[in-house]
């Protein structure tokens, strides 16, 4: 135990001294690193930073849950989930909106790169430094934007919202248009099935078929009635009656079933083809904005002290090992090291 405190004090002792040894050595090297680290960080463009927040809302099928009141879903104004959250985040992320914020504003020009081989490569780090997409521990996006303008650190927040609203509208659109034409022509095929099957209920009806099984009991009474009468006329009339329902009452019970089932199949498709075209008509926003970007009075980068605080401290105690492993590596030190060590062991005259 005593033996380890020796050698703690021992280290210690040697590292103090090495500082006093090296201690001009040392108050070069932290003012050079001080004085290059001040040019540097002023020649750093400053840049400033917008940020805005939304959160993603439920994708379900509003029109529906309006036209059909058995549909059972949930509230399509609530906040979404985590599917939501990664499904929006995939269009933020996606060259789509990276190309489209270049159009707007009209990127290649600003960063002088409309003619350069590798111009998509360039804004791609441009982007990429400067636009930042988070899911946030509360299921919201964070969009934060940084540039040397602060208006146009603004601009670009607000910008990027509308566009992925703009890309998310247009990948829902194509999905819609195709699902609408598939259900228009459903629809427009049963109309006309519809229409035919109701021609052909048309003739039997002028045959005096209205309703099979009512009129047949009817008729079977009224035949009956007629033979207890003895009534010869009604009982031709009534066998005429009889003798339609004998020659057209399978054609018109096969017609009857039919219409009754592309009815019911009408009905189905009508409700799609309404649900179809308002979800079609309108696209209901994908998010909700929970804080809107404002322009930012003060710039965030870079932190001119943190940098000149960092450097000096880096180039300090790199300095030391430096001179550390120096030393033990070659006996000689340089000459100025030398020089300062060698001032401290020179023994003062009385």
């Amino acid at each position: 135990m005593n033996q380890e405190k020796n050698q703690f004090f021992h280290t210690t002792d040697s590292l103090f001294a090495s500082l006093m040894r090296y201690r001009k050595a040392l108050f070069i090297i932290s003012v050079s690193a001080a004085i290059i680290s001040i040019i540097v960080s002023l020649v750093i463009p400053k840049k400033y930073k917008a940020t805005t927040v939304i959160f993603t809302s439920l994708t379900n099928n509003a029109s529906r849950s309006l036209i059909d009141p058995m549909y059972d879903s949930k509230d399509y104004v609530a906040f979404g989930d985590d599917k939501n959250c990664e499904q929006m985040m995939q269009i933020f992320k996606s060259a789509d909106l990276m190309f489209a914020v270049a159009k707007k504003y009209h990127l290649y020009d600003r960063l002088k790169i409309v003619d350069a081989g590798d111009k998509d490569y360039e804004l791609k780090g441009y982007y990429s430094d400067n636009f930042e997409y988070e899911i946030t521990e509360y299921q919201s996006i964070k969009i934060t934007i940084y540039d040397t303008h602060p208006e146009l650190a603004f601009q670009y927040a607000n910008g990027v919202i509308h566009l992925a609203d703009s890309i998310y509208r247009d990948i829902v659109s194509q999905r819609l248009h195709a699902t609408f034409n598939i259900i228009k022509q459903q629809y427009d095929s049963s109309k006309v099935v519809l229409k035919a099957l109701e021609d052909s209920m048309d003739f039997y009806r002028k045959q005096g078929i209205l309703s099979y099984d009512f009129q047949i009991k009817e008729l079977t009474k009224g035949y009956a009635d007629a033979e207890l009468k003895g009534n010869e006329a009604n009982i031709k009339l009534m066998q005429d009656k009889l003798n339609a329902f004998v020659q057209y009452g399978h054609g018109f019970m096969d017609i009857f079933a039919a219409l009754n089932d592309q009815a019911k199949w009408m009905l189905q498709v009508k409700q799609a083809y309404l649900e179809a075209k308002t979800n079609m008509d309108k696209v209901i926003t994908p998010f909700f904005v929970a804080e809107k970007p404002t322009i930012p009075d003060k710039a965030t980068f870079p932190i001119r002290w943190l940098i000149v605080v960092v450097s000096v401290f880096a180039a300090f105690f790199f300095g030391l090992a430096f001179l550390l492993i120096y030393e033990k590596r070659i006996p000689k030190p340089p000459a100025f090291i030398q020089g300062t060590a060698n001032q401290e062991n020179t023994p003062q005259n009385p």
